[in-house]
Formats: structure tokens, C-alpha cells, sequence
């Protein structure tokens, strides 16, 4: 099949590299570079998705895309710790520092605490100071995951295309002006050079989706959410492990750098750095590792994540015009859902069974 992917994210790419692996002829468009959005400014933690029901279909998408990360790993990059993707198991650390919160922390761990896949344990101050002695003591406990992993998402995300285009796939650098249609069926997309034909297109366009979808008279509630991350050249030893607390986080990285975040900002389009982003991220951090007072800062990045109101990807391709698929929306779990949401966009294009159930992430359910 000829194959259209717009967007040259973690999702376009990813969705690239399975249906170049399967012997279609694809044609990514990306106005911009590949990765040159969220997909390369991320974190890249791939942690499972804890805190429902190991059944959700939510949990269930994130477990199968991390298994996917490790095959993708040695695939694209070598083995795990060694290869360019600079890929490696990162146990995580949930902290909590009041009652409230561990109560509510106690519950997620009584309900995954027999899942030796995860071997997730509950740590007190004292056990976590054994991990890293630099924690604050105003913290109480936390949760200890140590099926968890890093990824470099720029390399990845560049890695999925390198791999696509070996097979054949090509880069167009234009802007998709519109999605053609005919009888209720995508005939391909239209760009400044004329109209590209194709049997089937993937909108992986993050935030901007909905725009690329307006004129299909398609709905669909995706927002950007802007997220800002510094780093910080820390002093020595580095996190062993990575820390979570609220919704941000800290982990040496493999530049070396610590890295830490993130803000959650409602502003549109903007994808600006801004001082009180930086002020707020530092002192969050240092309350938790107040070592990190004497830390220098080093680079302040911003990336526009596409957002859900119930914060759960995009994967559907019945929202549309025959031929149409939808793959976005995953907010700041992007990079740890990329490849599952890649390989599922990959099969509902093609007209095949996705080896995941994704029937759970439909655009249906908004409405």
C-alpha cells in the first residue's frame, strides 16, 4: 500500500518503521525535522503506568510499549546500556512526603505489590537513604520500581525513520495543506508542490492534528500543553535511580546532566522558556534534594505535548473518511507509548488486527 504519514514526531516515525518493516511504500511529510517538537525534548523515563488496575487498557498499552522498547533497543541501537539510543533499566523511585499521599500510595502498592514483573517494593526513609542518601528528610517513603527504563528520545525517534528509510520510506519537508478526499475515502495529501496520492494517511501531528482534521469536519479534543525541563550540572555522585514526586521528577541523564521538571502550562502555541518555569522547577528539586542548592544550570528547554481531557491517546482509524488513521494525544507519556501506538497505527492503516488492543482509545469516547 502507498502510505501518507503526517508528522515527524515519536508517533509518524515510529508508525514509519512498522509499516516500512511489512514492505509498504511510505511517505512521511514533516514541515519542520523530525523530532524537532515534543519527540526530541522529552524525558524519555519509561516507566509503567501505575495506579489504576494492572487490566486497565491504559496500563496494559504502556507495558506493551515498554516490551516494544526493549525489542526496538537492540533492533535499532544494540544491546540495552551499550547501544545509540542510550537505552538502559533506570529503577524508579515514587516519593511522598505526607500522610495523605502515602495512604494513597499504599493502596496502588497493595494492588501491585504480588506482580514480581514490576518487582515494585515500598521503601521507608531509611531504605530509600540506602538507594540515595541525598533525599530530603521531610520525605516519608515511596514506591521502588525497578522494571523501568531511559530512553534518548531525539535518537530514538531519529533511529525509527533511519530504519524506515532503509526500507524505502521518504521525507517530504512541506507542510500538509489538506487531506484529499473522495467518495468518503482519503485519496492522499495536499501540499504547496500539488496533491501526493495515497491509499491510506496517518495524522501523527501532534497538537496540530486537529487543524490537519477541521476539514474533514472531524472533532477531536487535543490541546498542547506546554512542558518545560531544565538541566543542571549537579554535584557527583549522579542519581542511580530516577525520582518522582508530584508530577515532576529528577534523573541523571547519559550527558551527564541532571535533568529535572516539569510544568504543565495551558498556554496555547507557546512554546517559549520563561524564567518563573525555571524558578519553580529548581525549587521543587532542591526541596527534595537539597543538595542541588549548590547545582548550576545548564540549559532550560520547552516542548508542546498533545493532551486529552482524560489525558489517554488517539489511536482510530473509524473517526473519518475511509483510509483515515489518527495517532496522537498521549501527553507527557509520548515517548513511552510511541512504539505501541506506532505499531497499532501501523495495522488499523493497512486494514489488519493490531497486536495490541487499542479499541479503549478511539476518538468515540469524547463524544
Amino acid at each position: 500500500m502507498k502510505i501518507s504519514i503526517i508528522g515527524g514526531g515519536i508517533a509518524g516515525c515510529s508508525t514509519a518503521h512498522y509499516l516500512a518493516l511489512e514492505g509498504h511504500d511510505v511517505t512521511l511529510f514533516e514541515r519542520d525535522s523530525l523530532a524537532s517538537h515534543a519527540s526530541g525534548f522529552a524525558l524519555g523515563g519509561l516507566v509503567p503506568s501505575i495506579g489504576g488496575h494492572p487490566d486497565d487498557p491504559y496500563e496494559s498499552l504502556s507495558r506493551y510499549s515498554i516490551g516494544l522498547h526493549k525489542e526496538l533497543a537492540t533492533q535499532l541501537g544494540g544491546p540495552p546500556g551499550a547501544g545509540e539510543l542510550d537505552f538502559l533499566r533506570k529503577p524508579s523511585m515514587m516519593l511522598i512526603r505526607d500522610r495523605e499521599e502515602e495512604a494513597m500510595l499504599r493502596q496502588v502498592y497493595s494492588r501491585y505489590a504480588a506482580d514480581h514483573s514490576l518487582d515494585i517494593r515500598w521503601l521507608n526513609l531509611g531504605e530509600l537513604s540506602h538507594i540515595e542518601a541525598r533525599i530530603s528528610p521531610d520525605v516519608l517513603g515511596g514506591m521502588y520500581v525497578s522494571e523501568a527504563y531511559e530512553v534518548d528520545p531525539y535518537k530514538l525517534t531519529l533511529a525509527l525513520w533511519q530504519s524506515a528509510e532503509q526500507r524505502g520510506a521518504r521525507i517530504v519537508n512541506r507542510e500538509v495543506l489538506e487531506i484529499g478526499t473522495t467518495d468518503d475515502r482519503v485519496t492522499g495529501v495536499e501540499t504547496s508542490d500539488g496533491m501526493i496520492a495515497a491509499n491510506a494517511v496517518v495524522v501523527a501531528a501532534g497538537p496540530w492534528s486537529p487543524r490537519m482534521l477541521a476539514n474533514l469536519g472531524i472533532s477531536m479534543p487535543v490541546m498542547p500543553l506546554k512542558g518545560q525541563i531544565i538541566r543542571l550540572d549537579a554535584p557527583a555522585p549522579p542519581l542511580k535511580v530516577s525520582l518522582w514526586w508530584d508530577d515532576n521528577y529528577a534523573t541523571t541523564k547519559s550527558d551527564g546532566l541532571l535533568w529535572a521538571g516539569t510544568t504543565e502550562e495551558d498556554v496555547g502555541f507557546d512554546d517559549g522558556i520563561t524564567d518563573a518555569a525555571r524558578d519553580l522547577i529548581i525549587t521543587s528539586a532542591v526541596e527534595m534534594l537539597p543538595y542541588l542548592e549548590e547545582a548550576e544550570l545548564v540549559q532550560q528547554t520547552a516542548c508542546l505535548r498533545p493532551i486529552t481531557p482524560d489525558r489517554a491517546p488517539i489511536i482510530d482509524a473509524g473517526a473519518g473518511p475511509d483510509g483515515l488513521t489518527i495517532v496522537t494525544g498521549a501527553g507527557r507519556q509520548g515517548i513511552m507509548l510511541g512504539p505501541a501506538m506506532g505499531i497499532a497505527a501501523a495495522a488499523l492503516a493497512t486494514g489488519t488486527e493490531p497486536p495490541v488492543d487499542v479499541s479503549a482509545f478511539s476518538l468515540a469516547r469524547f463524544s
